[in-house]
């Protein structure tokens, strides 16, 4: 069997939490390539299936992306987790469908594309101290922006010119990332596995490792694995990974988004994490 591990021209190497997934692979007699998703000339034909792992450039080139998403769908190749999948959950939009189903997301107003971007009727709507505007593809934080009630005006205009071209999201800011930290989720073929609590750098509002974040291990209480297997529950088809990340918030748990495209699973908090992902895949290959 041979697949292909799925990178990005940034990072054309796996990350340094996912390097010893070949050699575990290896052991199971699977060779594993490690290929940038947009590298020209790739023969994808070639591989039995493909892993989405660090295609951290996507929301750069959306349309190249979905376009080669495209191309793999025709080809009829397997892929984990599946194209429709990862289709749906590169756009945030996605949490707007999860909150119908009754899952409880931090409260979130969905701008669609406009070439008159008004977030003045916004502020009259919604007194919030603090709020977060972003693209909705996204990723890294990549233009995401923290901001105070009197800068509303500020902002506007400098979004204006990217909300012509995508859709934002705006959410209140949420104290309790900076008081207790995010809680990430992982599951592995839908089965929880294990869970991180990642917590900012003083005086930075982004958790993510490059900028500043730290993450430890974190055991939820069982009625948090719940919700967590609650959101799982709505996804269809199958589901190689996925990680839950959110907040307690008097102690019931708030989705902030659900990865499944390339998120850090986070192999290091749990000593059979990795071997969970492994058996995975290979038991969701097989099932072709």
């Amino acid at each position: 069997m041979k697949i292909a591990i799925l990178t990005c021209n940034k990072c054309p190497n796996l990350a340094p939490r996912d390097e010893h997934l070949p050699a575990l692979f290896a052991q199971r007699n699977v060779a594993l390539d490690i290929v940038v998703w947009n590298k020209p000339d790739v023969d994808w034909k070639a591989y039995d299936g493909l892993l989405f792992r660090s295609v951290w450039d996507y929301h750069l080139l959306p349309t190249e992306f979905n376009n080669w998403l495209d191309e793999l769908e025709q080809l009829g190749i397997k892929t984990l987790n599946p194209i429709e999948t990862i289709k749906q959950n590169q756009h945030k939009f996605y949490l707007k469908q999860l909150q119908q189903q009754g899952i409880e997301t931090i409260p979130t107003v969905y701008i669609e594309k406009t070439n008159n971007l008004d977030l003045s009727s916004l502020e009259t709507q919604h007194k919030w101290p603090r709020a977060i505007i972003k693209p909705a593809v996204s990723a890294s934080s990549y233009k995401t922006t923290l901001f105070n009630s009197t800068d509303w005006a500020k902002v506007e205009n400098e979004y204006r010119e990217l909300a012509k071209h995508r859709e934002l999201l705006l959410q209140p800011f949420m104290p309790e990332i900076i008081e207790a930290g995010e809680i990430s989720m992982v599951f592995f073929n839908k089965q929880y596995s294990h869970a991180v609590k990642k917590q900012v750098r003083p005086g930075d509002f982004r958790i993510q490792a490059e900028f500043g974040g730290v993450h430890q291990i974190f055991n939820p209480e069982e009625e948090v694995i719940q919700a967590a297997e609650n959101i799982i529950a709505l996804i269809n088809g199958p589901l190689l990974y996925a990680r839950v990340d959110g907040l307690l918030q008097n102690g019931r748990f708030i989705l902030m988004e659900l990865e499944m495209l390339e998120p850090d699973l986070f192999f290091d908090a749990h000593p059979d994490a990795s071997k969970r992902y492994v058996n995975a895949a290979l038991q969701l290959f097989a099932a072709g």
